[in-house]
């Protein structure tokens, strides 16, 4: 995350919200300043050492900066984490995705740790038990818990236990050991120093820097090997064991969540490991949720659902979405799923039938339909489009098809067909097409009516999801990182044609499809009056959407004998609007603090005891009525803020 003036204020923001002024003030210093110790942050802060020391407790409890101290001189440096401050706008929406995704009791869980900032797995089954046995609703709503969702008699500690190792498993909690409150940078100098301890002469000639690259390539491996041990020994139990299939979560909305069955394999040693939310796995997961509304806007909500089930399927060994320092080298290596491994992510009752036209058994390709890419589109010269030059049909062949499913793709026809099936099988089997006969559908009319929706998202011109290979009735991928620049663009365009209109965005997609052009001539290719064409982009230029670059005939520079180059710069561009959006969030929430003080004598009367939860009933018809305009106008601001931070994701962390 680049911290600009209007990030570091956002993030100032967002901790004085939540944790109060102290912390907000240190946090502030430390990002004007840079890495300071306590001496400097009460220099800089006016405060004394004793009231530094507090608020760094906070904003290390919350893992919101680094810290590090010198084995030589025992002095302490502590460092800003802009990118955990920031990711405080997005605790409302991580807690809906774990709701929607793994069950209200995992989420209360989870709300639990981000309160805390990171705790012990054994503190939290308590507080957890804690909650759930307490009579009556308020103690236990106020720290997240259902008192009704099961007995009385229940093991609640063992449950706790059981969903902390199955988040810990799919990667949403992880293990915090002592090196995870250090930055990056200082975690690999100590392990370059390490090393350096066997090289007493320095390093010299080429085979020693070959040898040294490579220990430090393998230590910064162990290291990061250290936090994924507990996940690697729980998700052979809980994602693919042989009882990962039983474990359903009850009140859950997708068919691979989690249902407390307390066969946790969390031991006593375990129980003291300290767990935090991990932010990267909560992204890959914003991430899935976005490209599914994304397909459903696209395409249809049936085919998005299906979408999702590939998605949660791809997830399981997808644990961050952009490369950085904590990402290791087989991080992003192409990874595939089966259709079988998406069918059993698939909900139940959904309708897969429906969603996709039909078409004459006739006027299918089902070479074309079927075609197989290995590799993402524009990294393979040879065979990307062999299949395609086979597209036309034999007029003939109207009785036998071959096709890879076993089926027509429409599912429907009037007799008995015989179908060779080609890609995933040899043996002809016969299946029966009839129409308009509700029937209820099988397994097998399921999971070839969900196939069809995995061929439409392949075909499309977005390219969703990748037909890569034959294994399991077909292997599928998606390859995101051109899938989020096609997000990218389609947000960028949104953005333009709403400040230029129409023919400012006509250009833009000029220039970004042809690159550099003349101002001469793009009147031509737009169409456009060349003193519409000059306006118009004159105008993008000063607000930062384009850029100009003068290339001189001569020496005399003079205008008539210079060139005019106009180009989109797509980085320059991200990095103008990304500050924008940080700007504006940052007026909302001032804004949001200036309501508050203007009814600060309302909401001083509703922070009262004995009115919280009976407000309509205690307080006088004005003044209720004043605290509902303000509560409107609160989930106004905030539901800004939280489409603002849309954008800032597809930008800079999708």
């Amino acid at each position: 995350m680049i911290v600009t003036k209007n990030a570091a204020e956002l993030c100032v923001l967002l901790i004085g919200e939540l944790y109060g002024q102290l912390p907000s003030r240190l946090f502030a210093v430390l990002l004007a300043k840079g890495r300071s110790t306590i001496k400097h942050l009460a220099q800089n802060t006016s405060m004394g050492p004793r009231m530094v020391r507090h608020g760094l407790v906070v904003l290390t409890q919350q893992n919101l900066i680094y810290h590090y101290t010198d084995p030589d001189t025992s002095i302490t440096h502590f460092e800003a984490n802009s990118e955990a401050a920031y990711n405080i706008v997005r605790h409302g929406k991580i807690l809906n995705i774990i709701h929607r995704n793994y069950g209200e009791d995992s989420a209360r869980l989870v709300h639990q740790v981000l309160n805390l900032g990171h705790v012990k797995i054994s503190d939290l089954a308590k507080q957890y038990k804690t909650a759930r046995q307490e009579p009556g609703t308020a103690n236990g709503a106020a720290n997240g818990i259902s008192s009704d969702t099961a007995d009385n008699d229940s093991d609640y500690e063992g449950e706790a236990l059981d969903m902390v190792a199955q988040l810990i498993a799919v990667g949403i909690l992880e293990p915090v050991n002592a090196r995870t409150f250090q930055s990056p940078e200082d975690v690999r100098a100590g392990i370059e120093k390490d090393i350096m301890e066997s090289y007493p002469s320095g390093v010299r000639g080429a085979k020693q820097k070959a040898d040294f690259f490579q220990k430090s390539a393998e230590a910064w491996k162990e290291y990061q090997d250290e936090s994924r041990e507990l996940k690697r020994q729980l998700e052979g139990h809980y994602l693919f064991g042989p009882g990962a299939k039983r474990r359903k979560l009850a009140n859950g909305s997708k068919t691979n969540g989690f249902k407390a069955t307390n066969t946790h394999m969390l031991d006593e040693e375990k129980r003291e490991v300290a767990v935090r939310v991990n932010y990267d796995k909560c992204l890959v997961e914003l991430r899935n949720h976005r490209l599914t509304r994304y397909v459903a806007d696209e395409i249809g909500e049936v085919t998005a659902q299906v979408y999702e089930a590939a998605l949660s399927a791809l997830a399981k060994n997808v644990n961050i979405c952009q490369a950085s320092e904590k990402s290791n080298e087989d991080t992003f290596v192409t990874r595939s799923v089966t259709t079988m491994e998406i069918f059993e992510n698939l909900r139940p009752g959904l309708d897969v039938s429906s969603g996709i036209g039909k078409a004459p058994p006739t006027k299918i390709n089902a070479k074309s339909a079927e075609r197989i890419q290995a590799n993402q589109p524009g990294h393979d010269a040879e065979g990307e489009g062999e299949d395609m030059s086979e597209d036309d049909d034999d007029d003939d062949d109207d009785d036998d098809i071959e096709m890879s499913n076993g089926v027509q793709s429409n599912g429907v026809h009037e007799t008995e067909t015989k179908i060779t099936s080609g890609h995933n099988g040899s043996r002809e089997t016969k299946v029966k097409f009839e129409e308009n006969v509700p029937v209820a559908p099988t397994k097998a009319d399921r999971l070839q009516q969900m196939r069809q929706h995995l061929l439409l998202l392949a075909e499309s011109n977005r390219r969703f999801i990748r037909h890569c290979g034959m294994r399991d009735q077909g292997e599928w991928t998606v390859d995101f990182d051109s899938l989020m620049r096609t997000l990218k663009y389609s947000e960028i365009d949104t953005l333009i044609e709403q400040t230029f209109g129409k023919p400012g965005l006509r250009l833009t997609r000029i220039l970004r499809a042809k690159g550099k052009l003349d101002d001469k001539t793009l009147p031509a290719l737009a169409l456009m009056k060349k003193a519409d064409v000059h306006v118009k982009m004159v105008e993008m230029e000063l607000a930062g959407f384009l850029e100009v670059q003068e290339v001189p005939r001569d020496n005399n520079r003079t205008a008539s004998r210079t060139l005019f180059l106009w180009f989109f710069e797509e980085e320059k561009l991200l990095t103008r609007v990304t500050d924008n959006t940080y700007k504006s969030m940052v007026r909302h929430l001032q804004r949001l603090e200036v309501e508050r003080r203007r009814k600060k004598n309302v909401l001083a009367v509703v922070e009262r005891k004995d009115v919280q939860g009976m407000e309509e009933e205690k307080l006088r018809g004005d003044v209720y009525n004043e605290y509902r305009e303000f509560l409107d106008i609160e989930s106004k601001l905030l539901g800004q803020v939280d489409r603002l931070d849309d954008l800032v994701s597809v930008f800079q962390n999708y």
